[in-house]
């Protein structure tokens, strides 16, 4: 199947539009719209589509974009007493014929939580989503194949979880480890009671305490207050993580901590280091930077152990409110698996529909 000039591609925009319109109907759903362009094979991707659909007992999605189309399913399901679990697929058809399957599913069971991805493709993922080979999370960029990953977690108390995954594919791999946190607080400064207009204490002004001198001693005065165990007020949370990464071309220690602050500021990090094999990520991402309901991430990837997935991978992106919508801008660099550095911009828009 040849595909479409790029003319043809976006006078189906249009049409997708007037379409998407008209499936709209139920509550909660959202319209989006995204413009996007990336090098070095340089080139304009066109995208509309509609989410949150209430069908079937779940939630749909559907887009059409200038190389290919797209519908999702997602559904959560309450187990109890065992738990929740939610399911998604997506399937992506490009113009030219190929297909792309991603299923993703977890599910909570007591203190353990699993996480279960595969998926089955006769298309690059760029023919999908121009970005993603400098996308954060690394993508496998093979024309065709498969892979599947499996994760699980087991929570051994409050503030301690074994971790555990796998994955399986062009570079199958095992990871095992331990992640722990713990809450930071600070002391609470001390009320000061506020003096009367004549600069005395409204206790001491207030004939009702009149009356012989307390000592402050807790024994003897049943009204003095123990200062020994301060109020505290929580500033974060820290996490750490380290582990043992083994598998095809990588054999490492890994670590890693991320600092999430109460106002909603998150920093983390990880490194990865062994014989032969090195790689440092990195994130930083900040609310309410360009205004009340923004947001404004940034990453960086260093992986050149990664045989499948770009090895070096940066980007930033925001969010911010624009009418009765979301306004997305992105912005991604990094090197291709031939060594060629390129990048990718987009521009994105979506409006929830009543």
């Amino acid at each position: 199947m040849r595909p479409l000039p790029r003319s043809g591609r976006f006078r189906l925009l249009p049409v997708t539009l007037g379409a998407a319109l008209l499936v709209t109907s139920a509550p909660a759903a959202t319209l989006d719209f995204g413009v996007a362009y990336r090098a070095p094979d340089a080139g304009l991707w066109g995208r509309v589509g509609v989410s949150e659909l209430d069908l079937l007992g779940g939630q749909v999605s559907a887009a059409l974009g200038s190389r290919a189309a797209q519908v999702g399913y997602v559904r959560s399901l309450s187990l109890p007493p065992l738990g929740a679990a939610t399911a998604r697929t997506d399937l992506a058809v490009t113009w030219q014929g190929g297909v792309r399957v991603d299923s993703r599913a977890s599910a909570g069971l007591g203190p353990v939580a699993l996480n279960l991805a595969g998926a089955y493709f006769t298309a690059p993922v760029t023919d999908v989503d121009p970005l993603a080979p400098f996308a954060q999370a690394p993508a496998d960029l093979r024309e065709r194949g498969w892979n599947a990953v499996l994760g699980a977690r087991y929570r051994v108390n409050r503030d301690l979880i074994a971790v555990l995954g796998g994955e399986l594919g062009a570079q199958p791999q095992l990871s095992v480890g331990v992640e722990g946190r713990r809450v930071l607080t600070r002391p609470v400064p001390p009320a000061l009671t506020e003096p009367d207009a004549a600069g005395v204490p409204e206790a001491a002004a207030d004939p009702a305490t009149t009356g012989p001198a307390t000592t402050g001693n807790p024994d003897t005065d049943p009204l003095a207050m123990d200062d020994t165990l301060p109020e505290t007020e929580q500033t974060g949370t820290l996490t750490w993580r380290s582990g043992v990464l083994a598998g095809r071309d990588v054999l490492g220690l890994t670590g890693g901590l991320t600092y999430a602050a109460e106002s909603g500021l998150s920093v983390g990090v990880d490194a990865l280091a062994g014989p032969k094999t090195f790689g440092v990520t990195g994130s930083l991402s900040a609310p309410d930077l360009l205004g009340d309901g923004s947001s404004v991430r940034l990453y960086a990837a260093y992986e050149p152990w990664r045989t499948v997935s770009s090895p070096l991978r940066t980007g930033v992106s925001a969010s911010l409110p624009a009418g009765s919508g979301t306004l997305t801008l992105e912005a991604s660099a990094g090197r291709t698996l031939r060594g060629q550095a390129g990048f990718g911009v987009r521009v994105g828009y979506s409006l929830p529909l009543p």
